[in-house]
Order: structure tokens, then sequence, then C-alpha cells
């Protein structure tokens, strides 16, 4: 039977696009953590997607003999075209998903290239869930180990596949393994020298001041970040969801800030790792009220062992300086440490660009390991 691309148009339509990992049998994996459906429902719809707010979306389904194959989707997004002028003509694509087939991985670029053409664009640049602020590319290094909250996990045979419809590497990106206990003497020394500065500290985030705490999170990542490769700034609206969504799980003391004369001038926020806790989810989190007793008691009462490090930054005014430039290095310190008094055995550090090398040689020199790779592919349309 032929393969048959369709738009996904009804909400119908869209349960099936977002059940399709299951349709593929990816449950079989004994890696695999069924992502919470609730993001994605809400980050594909309309009326409440902040992505919607300054992009545009298509999503595709591949059908054979009235079956699912496969899904894409295809978007632009106008923060993005502002951010990086030069690069106006790109449109992502993200949600990929294909059984090992060629012909239905290239009927879905086909689908999604197509509808950036229309659009007026010129290559397509992917994965992306929606944007460099969700999920990002495909795993090509390191399948023996479960992912970390927010980020994806895929077959081995998806980055090949992905080539097979013509599309090369544009970047690789990398997760860090940190075993508590292992940053090195030198590491410590310099946060040490810097903690001494009387106008210098480092605190827990003030969880009853949240949101405050993260606009200043946004702050400084829409500083730190603003050179890196695909960049895109949190919007206020991204903000919103962050602080109403994560306050549930943020455990406060590995979630930093240090300033300087009592102004914000870096942070790291890390996250304790829901993933441990809802694989047995199947995927749902608010549809199933059981689900969310479960998950509020083992946060209370089974924490997990490891922890993502998400976000590092420091504001672009102290990363230069001699005096404030090690901010970084406190931050690493400090959240090991307090996270090994609070019982975190381990955890991931991501992601990080490969050409990244002045971060990269930093976090080896912290004791971290790269264990896992991602890969963005992009082609001309």
């Amino acid at each position: 039977m032929p393969i048959e691309i369709h738009t996904v148009e009804s909400n119908k339509e869209l349960e099936t696009f977002l059940r399709v990992p299951w349709t593929l049998g990816m449950k079989s994996d004994p890696n695999w953590v069924p992502p919470l459906l609730d993001d994605h429902r809400r980050a594909l719809n309309p009326k409440k997607s902040p992505f919607l707010k300054h992009g545009e979306l298509r999503c595709f389904l591949a059908l054979q003999d009235g079956q699912p194959v496969g899904r894409i989707s295809a978007q632009i997004d106008a923060d993005f075209d502002k951010q990086w002028p030069q690069e106006k003509g790109v449109a992502f694509f993200g949600f990929f998903e294909s059984r090992d087939d060629k012909s239905v991985a290239r009927a879905l670029f086909d689908a999604a290239g197509g509808w950036a053409r229309s659009k007026g664009r010129t290559r397509i640049r992917g994965p992306f869930t929606l944007d460099s602020k969700g999920e990002v590319g495909v795993l090509i290094e390191g399948f023996d180990t479960p992912p970390r909250i927010g980020m994806p996990h895929n077959r081995p045979y998806v980055g090949p596949l992905i080539e097979s419809a013509g599309l090369a590497k544009a970047k690789d990106f990398y997760a860090w393994w940190y075993t508590s206990g292992q940053i090195d003497e030198r590491t410590k020394k310099i946060a040490e020298r810097t903690l001494q500065l009387p106008n210098v500290r480092v605190r827990p985030m003030d969880l009853s001041h949240f949101r405050r705490e993260v606009d200043i999170v946004r702050d400084i990542y829409n500083s730190a970040w603003s050179q890196n490769w695909n960049f895109t700034p949190f919007t206020s609206d991204e903000l919103e969801i962050m602080a109403t969504e994560y306050k549930v799980f943020v455990d406060s003391e590995i979630a930093l800030i240090a300033e300087v004369d009592g102004k914000p001038a870096a942070m790291c926020f890390a996250i304790p790792d829901v993933n441990e806790m809802v694989k047995d989810f199947d995927g749902e989190l608010m549809k199933n009220p059981l689900n969310l007793a479960r998950l509020l008691w083992r946060l209370k009462f089974r924490r997990p062992k490891h922890a993502r490090l998400l976000l590092l930054g420091v504001k672009e005014e102290y990363r230069a300086s001699h005096r404030y430039g090690t901010l970084a290095a406190v931050l690493y310190v400090e959240v090991a440490r307090r996270g090994a008094a609070r019982g975190y055995v381990g955890g991931e550090l991501s992601w990080t660009l490969e050409d990244n090398v002045m971060i990269n040689r930093g976090i080896e020199r912290m004791g971290a390991r790269k264990y896992k790779t991602y890969r963005v592919y992009e082609k001309a349309i």
C-alpha cells in the first residue's frame, strides 16, 4: 500500500499524532520514558501555545493502510528570524518519528519541506520541539541509558533514516554525566577564592517569590546565551508556564542564583529528574488525577536520586570580568555540593554545543564525562 501523508487538523488526529511513538512500539525499548503528553498538547494548541504567538506550525501524519507509520512537524519562528536575520530562510522540523523505512521518511520530509517552501523558506533544520528551548536533536550516541527530563530518546536507526532523506549534520550537542564527589581540586579552589570576595554570594531560589526568581533566570539566560547557535529568547508567556509548572518539583537547593553587590549576576537551574518517577504513567499526568497524586507523593517521600542541570549562565558584563569570570565555576561547585547534601548521587548537565570549547573543557575539569550526543540536521528545500 502507498504511503499517505495527512495534515493534522482535528483533535482526534492530534491524539493519533501524539501517540505515534506508542504505535511504533517504543515501549519495547527499556530505556524509553514516555513523554508527558500534557506539555505537547499545550504546545500544539493555538489557544495555549506560547510558541504559536510568534510562530507557525503544521503537523503531518504518515499512514499506510490506514495505520500511522510516522509523523513530523514543520514550523517557522518569527523570534528566530529577529534574532538571526541572516538565517531568515530557515524553517524547522520536530516530533519526527518513523518506522525504519526510507520511503516513509522521504514522504514526511517532502511534506514538511513543501509546506516550509510555500512559506518562502529555503532550508529546514531540526529536530526541535518546538525551538531550542525544548527538546533538541536526535540521539546518536548513548542509547544504553534513559533520557533525563526534557531530553529526547530514539532508536539507533533514526539518525541514518533522516540522512537517507537528504539531510546532513548541522550541529552536535553533548550531554554530560556527573557523579557526586568528583569535582577536581583546582575547580574547588577557584570557586573558594571567588566566594571569599565580600560582595559575592550564592543563594537558593526563593520559592515563595518564584515568579520573581524565574524572571531573574530569564534575564540571565537571555543575556548569557544570546550568541549561542540557534538561540531564541525566553518570552514572558513561556516564563509564565515555567513558573506555574516547574514550581511543583523545583528543589531550591539545586536552583541557585549568584549575586554581586546584591544584584543577580549568574544562575544555575537544576531540577530533580522527574523521569525517574513518571515512566509508569504512560504519558498521562493531568488526564489521570491518580498519576498526579502519585507524582506529588513520590516527590515528597521518594525523591529522585539524580538531577538535570539544564540552565547555567553568567551575565555578559560579569563573564568578561577578570574578577567575576569564575562565577560559572562557583555555581558548578555549589550545585554539586548542595546536591550531594540533598542526597543526589549524580546527574546530567545538558546540553552543550560541540564547538563551545571553553564550556566543554570546564565541564570536563569539573569531573563530568560526555556520555550522550545529539545531532541536529538540515538540508536545502
